[in-house]
């Protein structure tokens, strides 16, 4: 992955064998998938449950990281983090605001990419 470049697809293509009609399916898959549990992280801060937070984010961490999206990583471990601190920082909204932002760059760029 080159500097600046926001994902890659060299890890998901090595997972499907370089099969460019597979590879365009996962991406879409992961398109339709991500946005929803991106709410649902949200919705779940919102109500202070901070355990199912944590699982949600847990949960969805590969999505991001077969893309190696190392920034929208980043933000993903620390919602975990401060889930699992039952968010005492009191800043888990911030983060979920601040990846959303990210992924929904990345969303465009992947749909302009396919």
């Amino acid at each position: 992955m080159k500097a600046g470049e926001l994902y890659s697809i060299e890890k998901l293509a090595q997972y499907v064998g370089d099969d460019e009609v597979q590879i365009k399916e996962m991406i879409n898959i992961f398109l339709e998938t991500v946005p929803p549990e991106i709410t649902e992280l949200q919705k779940l801060t919102e109500k202070e449950q901070w355990l199912d937070v944590y699982k949600l984010a847990h949960r969805i961490k590969p999505s991001f990281e077969v893309f190696a999206m190392y920034d929208i990583l980043d933000d993903i471990k620390k919602i975990e983090h401060l889930a699992r601190e039952n968010n005492t920082e009191g800043s888990l909204s911030l983060y979920i605001q601040k990846m959303a932002t990210k992924f929904e760059i990345v969303m465009k760029q992947l749909k302009h990419d396919l």
